[in-house]
């Protein structure tokens, strides 16, 4: 009798900290999701959307050196198209003085949208694919860096 008392708290002490420690940080807080678009018979746009729980930011693009993980995207596992200009993002980040890293950074804390232009080059492989690498943080701590990768085929209608 006493092995099974000690056995279903030991059970429930570990589900107890299991619940804890899976409150204090949601899997993924940061979810992103990839579209593309055509403007045009060889033109189109590659549309990346990010979704940031409440309470938790994605770090900016241009950040300073001894801070945190700025957000990167790579287009080079990309075929079949010639990218048109930069990538943008709206809204524009915010600025802030990060507390945690003693710097003054830029962030988005709810939800931005990327697009960058593409020019079809060759429509039998075309293909917008690559890499996002990102880090968000809220209030008690930071998730480490991740690497999200996207492969979207191009669609170009005769």
């Amino acid at each position: 009798m006493n092995r099974i008392i000690k056995l279903t708290i030991s059970i429930l002490l570990s589900l107890f900290f299991v619940t804890t420690i899976n409150a204090q940080a949601p899997a993924n807080p940061i979810r992103w999701r990839v579209n593309v678009k055509m403007t045009s018979a060889t033109e189109g746009e590659v549309i990346i959307k990010s979704t940031i729980d409440d309470g938790w930011h994605l770090y900016g693009m241009k950040l300073p050196k001894n801070g945190p993980q700025p957000t990167e995207f790579d287009f080079s596992a990309s075929k079949g198209v010639s990218f048109i200009g930069d990538l943008s993002a709206s809204p524009a980040p915010t600025r802030y003085h990060d507390s945690m890293f003693d710097l003054d950074l830029t962030c988005w804390s709810s939800a931005v949208t990327f697009r960058r232009k593409f020019k079809v080059t060759d429509a039998a492989t075309a293909v917008v694919a690559g890499k996002i690498r990102y880090m968000g943080c809220n209030d008690q701590n930071c998730m480490p860096p991740k690497i999200e990768t996207f492969s979207k085929k191009v669609i170009v209608k005769k």
